[in-house]
């Protein structure tokens, strides 16, 4: 009799640990240990708020570039999330209007004619701003015209 109730406890032990275990790992095992779907979750938790644009005035120079007088047409809008870095922007205009033009002046005009050389451009573009509002929340400084003449 001691041996039946001793195999019958092992087997029920057996057979609910089996059960749990399968419930784990099939039901939470899925929600508890996927970190994908934690992050998932997390990103839908923070919700991050409308893109808003500033769009600066149209900028022209002009440059001596292989013998010729050549000229660049630039339109630059800045993207934030933040209205109050957008004020910031608004009210520097003419600061960053200025330091522009003169990063432009300064720039190798053969580097306009290729992407990198205008994605390098757009960079020291979104780096300066930030510098003359002094506010990190410029989150990009985008091309919006770009003619050469």
């Amino acid at each position: 009799m001691r041996k039946i109730v001793t195999w019958s406890v092992i087997i029920l032990l057996f057979f609910c640990s089996s059960g749990a275990g399968a419930y784990f790992y099939f039901d939470l095992g899925e929600k508890m240990f996927d970190s994908d779907s934690v992050a998932v979750e997390q990103e839908k938790e923070v919700e991050l708020p409308p893109p808003l644009f500033h769009a600066l005035p149209a900028l022209i120079v002009s440059a001596n570039y292989e013998g010729r007088l050549r000229y660049l047409q630039v339109k630059l809008s800045v993207m934030s999330r933040s209205e109050e870095t957008i004020a910031k922007v608004e009210a520097s205009t003419p600061l960053i209007q200025d330091s522009m033009i003169m990063l432009l002046n300064s720039y190798p005009f053969s580097q306009l004619e290729i992407a990198e050389g205008k994605e390098i451009l757009r960079e020291q573009a979104e780096i300066k701003v930030r510098e003359i509002i002094q506010d990190e929340g410029v989150e990009s400084v985008l091309f919006t015209g770009f003619v050469i003449q």
